[in-house]
């Protein structure tokens, strides 16, 4: 195209339109998320209580976080919700990060499933591990690097969707 002074431009792009803006209740469930981490409480409180949060924003039956050890390579410490005790302990030694869990830590970028069974990375579900389908999972990044994984699993309506992404990725 051509300017009124008979230079040529490039066109710009079209944005994108943006996505609807998340509804009111998840946005105020975001706000409080980030009143949780400035809250000063420790670690474990603080990964406790985003995790309840990441469930009620998605609908998810069950939560949990990797924090991955000081090379990346594998996790070191994983915090659920939504386990009993009992499921908790029927399940034995925390995952180190094989199977998609592995997938996640190589590769730090979202990733939705609609049956995590169906993939084939899927492996290393023990004995006493509950049924697990629909998965969201997306990479925690502080500081510009990544500390760990956030897992969603089992949505209660259907699949997770776009929409839960962005808002697990904000949160």
């Amino acid at each position: 195209m051509r300017s009124r002074s008979g230079r040529l431009f490039a066109a710009r792009p079209m944005t994108p339109t943006p996505p609807d803006p998340p509804s009111d209740a998840r946005l105020a469930a975001l706000i409080q998320a980030g009143t949780v981490v400035a809250s000063g409480l420790d670690l474990d409180a603080v990964l406790a209580r985003l995790l309840d949060l990441a469930r009620a924003l998605t609908g998810a039956r069950y939560a949990a976080v990797g924090v991955l050890n000081s090379s990346g390579s594998r996790i070191e410490r994983f915090v659920t919700a939504g386990l009993s005790e009992a499921e908790r302990a029927a399940i034995g030694a925390p995952p180190v990060g094989v199977g998609i869990l592995g997938a996640l830590i190589t590769d730090p970028r979202p990733l939705r499933l609609a049956d995590l069974t169906a993939d084939p990375r899927a492996t290393g579900f023990p004995a006493g591990h509950p049924p697990m389908r629909s998965f969201l999972g997306v990479p925690v990044v502080a500081g510009g690097a990544v500390f760990g994984n956030l897992y969603m699993t089992d949505k209660g309506d259907g699949d997770f969707t776009g929409e839960d992404e962005r808002l697990i990725v904000t949160l």
